[in-house]
């Protein structure tokens, strides 16, 4: 059995929040977790999951990891590359255990019940700008199988903490993390030119997303570079996926929709109107930009003293697909994982939008649209490229959103 101490290094301050036991039997884990009393007493205190209610005398058991500690687990690209370094079976527990403290993602912190000073995984060689040239061709290496040790080793820190499948290295420049997202062999397009495009046009349109910068932008090897919005200098915030926030996983999430979503913000966001406008704003543009790999570990919250917040958006790219074929990772209301500009507007109500501020989200929307190819082009893509992704901006309810234009 293992004991592990959760923490959470917050507000210049470090909180012991619980424990978290973890059995093994014939290769099979579960799971207890228990609040530190301190922590349920605190004002400060709140519930690091839906699942896992503040309550002193509680004894939470599982046969799956809880959401929370998933969310600081690796996904897809870091479990490969914690696979490929360890070339062994790994647990869930190893995987969440592999990840590098320094680089784990929001705020809760793991350490050894024996050990409470000393974190787990508490490693600082974190890779520079500079070092962006290896890293990708320590991916290229791996994506092909012929990875060689000096790969893995330089892979495994800033590569095993991430989630997505797409290869990405977390990287240090000026004393801020950045989330590096290269080419992988098996692109057929300039993923990272494009995503940066959408992340422009999404804050043309009034959403917020975390930033971003471009490097190699004219060549084949485009690199986007999306900066943490977890962290403030220092200083951590904590993080929950949607996934999380509904108390879903991934054997359950595929009826999950904005509309669930917007109904959790009302019950534990300190600022429902604002977060809930948002998200219907990002729900319009995800429909009508073709952004439909919206899955609930694509949408994220962060704390603040008074309660959770809408996190900016992230990980949003165009699609190919046809307008009428397109289907949506996250429903639009329960039902229909269709786009359509017009059922977006009719749920505008449950997300609390007057007509005013529908026909200005609108408005916003739509000037982004119309601008698609002038902003591509700005973000390096040219010619063949833009006519092949032009169906995710150009569709049938491109002309009624332009009707909001003023």
């Amino acid at each position: 059995m293992r004991k592990l101490q959760v923490s959470l290094s917050w507000l210049d301050t470090h909180y012991v929040i619980g424990e978290l036991h973890i059995y093994e039997s014939r290769g099979q884990e579960r799971y207890q977790f228990t609040y530190n009393q301190a922590w349920t007493q605190a004002k400060i205190g709140f519930a690091i999951d839906p699942a896992l209610p503040l309550m002193a005398d509680a004894r939470y058991i599982n046969h799956r990891l809880w959401g929370v500690f998933q969310d600081i687990s690796p996904d897809r690209w870091g479990r490969l590359v914690q696979t490929r370094a360890h070339n062994r079976h790994l647990s869930e527990s190893d995987f969440m255990l592999g990840v590098s403290d320094y680089m784990r993602m929001g705020a809760l912190r793991l350490n050894q019940i024996e050990s409470p000073e000393a974190f787990l995984a508490d490693h600082h060689n974190v890779p520079k700008l500079v070092d962006l040239h290896a890293l990708e061709q320590a991916i290229s290496h791996l994506e092909a199988g012929q990875e060689t040790a000096a790969d893995l080793a330089l892979l495994v820190q800033p590569g095993s903490s991430l989630g997505g499948a797409h290869p990405k290295a977390a990287l240090e420049d000026k004393g801020h993390i950045w989330i590096a997202k290269f080419q992988s062999r098996f692109d057929t397009e300039r993923v990272a030119l494009w995503e940066a495009t959408l992340l422009n046009m999404a804050q043309q349109a009034g959403i917020r997303t975390a930033n971003y910068k471009l490097l190699n932008a004219k060549n084949e090897q485009p690199i986007l570079l999306v900066k943490r919005f977890d962290r403030q200098g220092k200083q951590r915030i904590p993080f929950m996926s949607a996934m999380t926030f509904l108390e879903r996983d991934e054997n359950n999430c595929s009826s999950a929709s904005y509309i669930e979503l917007s109904d959790a913000l009302t019950r534990y966001s300190s600022q429902p109107r604002l977060d809930k406008l948002e998200l219907w704003q990002r729900m319009v543009f995800n429909a009508m930009a073709g952004n439909i790999d919206d899955h609930l570990r694509n949408h994220g919250f962060l704390r603040d003293p008074q309660g959770w917040r809408l996190a900016p958006a992230y990980d949003i790219n165009p699609t190919n697909e046809t307008f009428e074929r397109r289907s949506h990772q996250l429903s639009f209301d329960g039902s229909t994982s269709r786009p359509c500009l017009t059922t977006c507007i009719e749920l505008g109500g449950f997300f609390g939008l007057t007509q005013e501020e529908t026909k200005i989200a609108l408005a916003k929307i739509g000037n982004a649209l119309k601008n698609w190819q002038t902003t591509a082009k700005k973000h390096g893509l040219r010619g063949q490229e833009l006519k092949r992704m032009e169906n995710s901006f150009v569709h049938r309810d491109t002309k009624e959103l332009m009707r909001y234009l003023t």
